[in-house]
């Protein structure tokens, strides 16, 4: 595959990959972009947190049930502030063609010990995956108390802002537990529309994920870790395409994960542990509601010039799983699994295969992607009437088997990987190891101290 060359420097450093056989979307993401020197994009962040009484801040009355329904952790990391340089800066190194991040040290990703870790949310149970094709007014009414009048829904579609309205108060005379657990659902979907699962307009929900809020204790058996990691999986994907300006799903998570594991991109004071909490709530005491830097060529630059020893392969030691509660452990079976991670018509594949250093193993040459280059064309439209468990149905077979799946077989890894083993001269061909041609000749010149 050819590949460009900077012109700003004598030194020409290649833009890569010197082989186009992994990374063969080269010529659409936009890294190539910005090698080329054209504007750069800064992602809008796609996101509107449930609000109370024009406060930031979840009801007490439905904490309970919250909990119940496996949401309240994850809920409260809805509301910290995200950095849209920094994540616009690792979409640029997100690699569709294997849902990695493709770093000087090698290959790294957000897995389902992330997604449990640090936001405390379920990666056991059944797939999302429900009717298409619910009388969706009727299924309204019954949960929620209310029927949407004409023109109010659209298809399986309400607006955000219609929940809002109709649940403004909670309203709870002489304990209505009925009541409650309406505003509940609402919240939640709520939420979903508006952090979880966010669409291109970032004002409507799809009524549904309605149908999994009946029952609070039966919601939390579903798998809506990997839903949350497919879909955001799908959104970075999406916008490695230089023409996308936006990005919804989980964002937060990103900058979680890069705030654990890349020592010269978190904010200077790192919190302590909060004991019984995900890992990821220490981020929320005062004083770090801030989002630091927020030049994007200052990112671009940390990530191309980040020596090995700055990226933290294994964050979570023994003393931080010991202090995280329970729900942070559970599904523990699927972290080192290679499976499909489903939510609907959205499957995208969860690779810790090529990630082996994040869980303490020696990392070979990796097999060929298991993503199928067909999957991201899925899509809802027209196929309402579909029986989505027999379309997805080998899918949800290799999730149901995960336990067989798992890539847990291989030794130790001791210190940091050699720069000349195997896997490393494999990566140097196959990735494209700069985003900008100036750090490119910069990070050449002092090579010796990578």
């Amino acid at each position: 595959m050819a590949s460009s060359s900077s012109s700003s420097s004598s030194i020409h450093i290649k833009s890569g990959p010197i082989e186009g056989d992994v990374l063969w979307l080269q010529p659409k993401h936009v890294s190539e972009h910005v090698w080329n020197g054209e504007a750069d994009r800064k992602l809008h962040i796609r996101r509107a947190v449930p609000m109370y009484q024009g406060q930031e801040e979840i009801p007490e009355e439905i904490i309970p049930l919250l909990r119940q329904s496996g949401f309240y952790w994850i809920m409260k990391m809805g509301y910290l502030k995200i950095n849209s340089s920094l994540i616009t800066a690792f979409i640029e190194r997100w690699r569709p063609e294997t849902h990695t991040f493709h770093l000087r040290c090698g290959e790294a990703t957000i897995t389902l010990q992330d997604v449990s870790v640090l936001l405390g949310l379920h990666t056991e149970g059944a797939p999302l995956i429900g009717q298409t094709n619910l009388d969706w007014a009727e299924l309204c009414e019954e949960l929620l108390g209310v029927r949407p009048q004409e023109g109010e829904l659209q298809g399986s579609v309400v607006k955000l802002s219609w929940l809002a309205h109709h649940f403004s108060e909670i309203n709870i005379h002489d304990g209505n537990v009925e009541q409650l657990q309406r505003f509940t659902r609402a919240w939640i979907l709520r939420f979903i529309g508006g952090v979880l699962f966010v669409d291109k307009s970032s004002s409507k929900v799809s009524l549904r994920y309605l149908q999994f809020l009946r029952d609070f204790e039966q919601c939390s058996a579903y798998a809506w870790g990997p839903a949350v990691l497919a879909y955001l999986y799908r959104e970075m994907c999406s916008a490695t395409d230089y023409k996308i300006k936006s990005i919804g799903g989980m964002c937060i998570l990103i900058q979680l994960w890069a705030w654990e594991r890349c020592t010269t991109l978190a904010p200077k004071r790192t919190p302590s542990i909060i004991e019984n909490k995900p890992l990821g709530h220490r981020w929320l005491r005062r004083g770090n509601q801030h989002i630091g830097n927020d030049d994007l060529i200052v990112f671009r630059r940390k990530l191309d010039i980040m020596k090995r020893h700055e990226f933290l392969w294994e964050p979570y030691t023994a003393t931080v799983m010991s202090m995280l509660p329970p729900i942070c452990l559970v599904g523990s079976m699927s972290w080192c699994a290679v499976v499909p991670l489903i939510c609907f018509h959205v499957v995208e594949w969860h690779q810790p295969d090529r990630v082996l250093r994040q869980f303490g193993m020696q990392q070979p040459i990796p097999e060929s992607p298991s993503q199928p280059w067909n999957v991201h064309g899925l899509t809802l439209k027209g196929k309402m009437d579909e029986n989505w468990f027999q379309l997805l149905a080998p899918f949800i077979s290799q999730w149901n088997n995960r336990a067989e799946f798992r890539v847990d077989v291989y030794a130790r890894q001791e210190g940091l990987l050699s720069f000349n083993s195997d896997y490393m001269v494999w990566y140097r061909r196959k990735t494209k190891m700069f985003i900008d041609p100036n750090n490119a000749n910069t990070a050449t010149l002092v090579f010796i101290s990578f």
